[in-house]
């Protein structure tokens, strides 16, 4: 292995959140000495910050520091003589910033005459705060993230600190060992079809996933083909999964709101006339509507106060759901009047089942509303409007409103 540069003064610093690693993904890359080639897998592209179209080893060969580039030759000179070795080099990205790139050589192809072939590596952006003391091995060993090689016949070829943390095993007792032997809970677990997915497509696939070694974790789990082996990093997302959730159920939770009316708790105008209007074209025009309104409510609100009338709405709301079925709708829509959409009913008979609705609701709020000491006696009106063929809601709506002043009408 090759002696590492000291951090030239002056070279800008990468803040980084793990020790000495920019908290990435890992790339790869793959060289091919006989045909003078190199390819950028998507991570790598991005740490040399390679344009799509450009010949890979002419932008690597512009990226690297000048006086890096005899070191950076030699360590591919050694890869091509044995596997593992290792380099720390510096690039200068087009916007004159200067990164430190570790390199270690993985796998490499050979020809029939055992001539080397593709030589595929693995690089990691590092903090250049550390750079003078790190090598590849150290690096992987401080990432958050477990990264494990497996080559395709599933054998366990590589594995970091942080992937012996998760896994509770040690790199001694499982390299060189069928993946299923070294660890039995992933046979025919998700990490057979990444593998299998992987070789095939040989294209990078992600999933999220209950940890197998880690009860009531998650992890998100990526596989990259890599020359027919399979690399896999690995990384702990609980925390950011039960954010996600708890904003998930943050953001229903405000839904609900706008959705519900907030004193009464049945749905509010505008949900209620959208469930309205798409009840009624779903039932081919057969539907009933009911317009309840509660009798003289400012009288109650004068006499006993605004609690008082919160709390007659609540129960008025409460006791009229007791009439509704599991396909009628019913919400607030607007100040003490509320509407009950009754659907799934048969045409025939619609009316006198609407009208037996409405008497149920108003027999059920003449009970009186218990309040301290003291009840509190209110009445509704009800009016009532069928349609059993096509028609607006709008229509059926003011249809129901002019049938509930004709009842209060006769009322007086």
């Amino acid at each position: 292995m090759n002696g590492l540069r000291p951090r030239p003064s002056g070279t800008r610093s990468r803040v980084s959140d793990i020790d000495g690693v920019i908290p990435t993904t890992i790339g790869t890359t793959r060289y091919d000495p006989e045909a003078g080639t190199l390819e950028f897998d998507d991570r790598a592209r991005e740490i040399f910050e390679a344009p799509v179209g450009r010949p890979g080893l002419e932008v690597w060969l512009q990226r690297v520091h000048p006086e890096d580039l005899a070191l950076v030759g030699t360590m591919y000179a050694d890869c091509v003589e044995s596997l593992g070795a290792e380099c720390l080099y510096r690039i200068v990205v087009p916007d004159g910033d200067t990164r430190y790139v570790l390199t270690r050589s993985m796998f490499i192809d050979r020809h029939y005459t055992n001539r080397p072939g593709v030589l595929t590596a693995i690089v990691l952006e590092v903090d250049p705060a550390v750079a003078s003391d790190t090598v590849l091995t150290r690096v992987l060993d401080r990432v958050s993230l477990g990264f494990a090689v497996l080559d395709a016949d599933m054998t366990l070829v590589y594995l970091n600190a942080q992937g012996e943390n998760h896994l509770g095993v040690r790199r001694e007792d499982v390299l060189g060992r069928h993946v299923h032997d070294a660890l039995p809970l992933t046979k025919g677990s998700f990490l057979d079809e990444l593998h299998s997915r992987a070789l095939t497509t040989r294209r990078p696939a992600t999933l999220r996933t209950p940890s197998l070694y880690a009860p009531g974790r998650t992890v998100e789990v990526t596989a990259n083909h890599v020359d027919g082996n399979v690399a896999f990093d690995f990384r702990d997302v609980t925390d950011q999964v039960e954010q996600t959730s708890r904003l998930i159920d943050s953001y229903r939770s405000i839904l609900d709101r706008a959705r519900y009316d907030d004193l009464t708790g049945v749905l509010g105008r505008a949900t209620l006339l959208e469930r309205l209007a798409g009840h009624l074209a779903e039932s081919s025009g057969s539907a009933a509507l009911l317009f309840v309104d509660v009798d003289d409510f400012k009288a109650v609100n004068d006499t006993h106060g605004h609690a008082v009338g919160d709390l007659v709405l609540r129960t008025v709301a409460q006791r009229m759901t007791e009439h509704c079925g599991p396909y009628d709708v019913l919400g607030r829509i607007g100040g003490d009047e509320f509407i009950v959409g009754l659907f799934a009913r048969p045409a025939s008979g619609l009316r006198d089942a609407a009208e037996k609705v409405g008497a149920a609701i108003e027999a059920d709020v003449r009970e009186p509303i218990v309040h301290d000491d003291h009840d509190v006696e209110v009445t509704v009106s009800v009016g009532v409007a069928v349609c059993t063929g096509p028609t607006h809601l709008a229509d059926l709506l003011a249809d129901a409103d002019a049938d509930l002043y004709r009842h209060k009408r006769a009322v007086g």
